[in-house]
């Protein structure tokens, strides 16, 4: 929960920098921050190869293999709906932010670098700011709610509601509220994404 807030505590810094017009050139920071990304990534992956990999690929099961695409089907649907119910972008913008996965420090500079050509840098930015929200409003509340998550839509939802931060940072909260038989699910679901949330992305916009 500490992390989040820092999160949302840091995207306010920087809102606040940009509206005071101290960088007359922000696109210099996001073709900075895209190299700076794709080392975190690098390090994620050593990370998993080194602790992780082996005991997880023992313990994969088919329902581990399924069920990152239902998640990743559960939140495109979601994001049709909201399509529908809201509107004002395009239905392809919409299945691009709902591509996150609650990806939140990635897939926002992505929509960025894909849409600022086609689009412009304003509009890009609006969409990165609500892929941004959306991804931190879901991690919150996976990290708040997955007992409720548990009780009330079975074993798998908590697993399902933290997309990618099934790895990371929601995966304390799911093993505390799923136990042990969870980890292979989470880590397998939180590998998958990491990998589908820039191709999906790349895709739709």
């Amino acid at each position: 929960m500490k992390g989040s807030l820092l999160i949302i505590l840091v995207f306010a810094i920087g809102l606040l920098t940009g509206y005071s017009g101290i960088l007359s050139d922000p696109t210099l920071l996001t073709d900075f921050s895209m190299p700076v990304l794709y080392v975190l990534i690098a390090i994620i992956g050593f990370e998993f190869g080194h602790k992780n990999l082996v005991p997880t690929l023992k313990k994969i099961t088919r329902t581990a293999l399924v069920l990152p695409f239902l998640t990743i089907g559960g939140s495109l649907l979601a994001a049709i709906i909201a399509f529908l119910l809201l509107g004002g972008h395009s239905i392809k913008d919409y299945l691009a932010m709902s591509s996150g996965l609650g990806y939140y420090s990635l897939a926002p500079l992505l929509i960025i670098d894909f849409k600022k050509t086609s689009v412009g840098i304003d509009a890009a930015t609006e969409l990165a700011t609500i892929t941004l929200m959306a991804n931190m409003v879901r991690e919150i509340t996976s990290l708040t709610c997955a007992p409720l998550f548990r009780r009330f839509f079975g074993f798998y939802s908590p697993i399902a509601a933290a997309g990618v931060a099934s790895i990371d940072v929601v995966l304390p909260v799911i093993v505390r509220t799923c136990g042990n038989s969870a980890i292979p699910l989470a880590i397998v679901q939180g590998v998958i994404l990491e990998i589908g949330v820039p191709t999906l992305v790349f895709i739709f916009c």
